[in-house]
């Protein structure tokens, strides 16, 4: 796999994003299951980082950190041509 670097800025926006609005059980825990197996970490820190965050402070703080761990801009902007 190319970019691996690039697994735990997107799996941390995954759980992000499902915590707000409807969530989906299954995306937890297999992001759950990822942090665990890929990091030997957990999600409890990022559970609580996640209380009382708005949809959109979320998206906000997500764009900002796959700005600065990955290459997601680049691939938007090259999405859209």
């Amino acid at each position: 796999m190319k970019n691996t670097k690039e697994i735990q800025p997107i799996l941390t926006a995954i759980f992000c994003l499902n915590r707000t609005d409807a969530r989906n059980e299954l995306i937890n825990r297999i992001c759950d299951y990822a942090f665990r197996r890929l990091f030997g970490a957990n999600t409890n820190l990022l559970s609580l980082a996640c209380i009382g965050q708005t949809k959109e402070s979320m998206e906000q703080q997500i764009t900002e950190l796959l700005e600065q761990e990955t290459e997601f801009k680049k691939y938007l902007e090259e999405y859209k041509k």
